[in-house]
């Protein structure tokens, strides 16, 4: 059986807990995870986030901490480090950028863990639209990604969008190559936009 001592050396507080990660981490059956898991929320030792996702309780002067519903965002479809399965989209993306003041109600997410071409579901109270990945993300191409999903987002590029794009580009060494093999897979506008506002030929050779 899995017990809390166990639990908490692999997992930190107030980060989701997903059932089948424990399933990949452990070598028990999945009944003896999912009894198990169930005991230990029983017991108080970790909370349920939502169905298959648990965290442990970080402790404050305010009592028992809630998990943050952004994290489980970016744990379960955006990944992180190496391990990167999703960026950001739609407004969501253009906030953070800085290319628009405009706070979404709904955020917005590219990833390679959702098969539909679009779906909007709930993490918390949080509304969270999904979009299937149109090449798989990964710690390499991600940032090139997001400049392509801006400027897909985006009607028309304004200058100061230009150089904040422009300085993106440039701050993560994305690469001319690296564009053309992903660019395919955009719509054609998107292509002409990059060509019209001069930002293709920021990008290193």
């Amino acid at each position: 059986m899995i017990t809390a001592k166990k639990l908490k050396e692999m997992y930190k507080p107030g980060t989701p807990i997903f059932i089948e990660d424990v399933e990949s981490d452990f070598d028990y059956t999945k009944d003896t995870i999912r009894k198990s898991m169930s005991l230990l929320f029983k017991a108080g030792d970790i909370r349920r986030f939502s169905r298959g996702v648990y965290y442990i309780p970080e402790k404050t002067i305010f009592g028992d901490s809630k998990l943050n519903p952004d994290k489980v965002i970016v744990v379960k479809y955006l990944g992180q480090g190496k391990r990167a399965s999703g960026v950001y989209a739609g407004i969501t993306l253009l906030n953070k950028l800085r290319l628009t003041t405009q706070v979404p109600n709904v955020i917005e997410v590219v990833t390679n863990n959702e098969t539909n071409r679009k779906r909007e579901i709930t993490v918390g109270k949080q509304r969270l639209i999904l979009r299937k990945a149109r090449v798989e993300i990964n710690s390499e191409n991600a940032r090139l990604i997001e400049v392509l999903e801006a400027i897909k987002t985006l009607k028309t590029i304004q200058n100061d969008q230009i150089g904040k794009i422009t300085s993106y580009i440039k701050e993560n060494n994305i690469r001319r190559n690296e564009l053309d093999k992903i660019l395919v897979s955009y719509p054609k506008n998107v292509y002409k936009k990059l060509v019209e506002s001069g930002i293709i030929d920021e990008f290193a050779s």
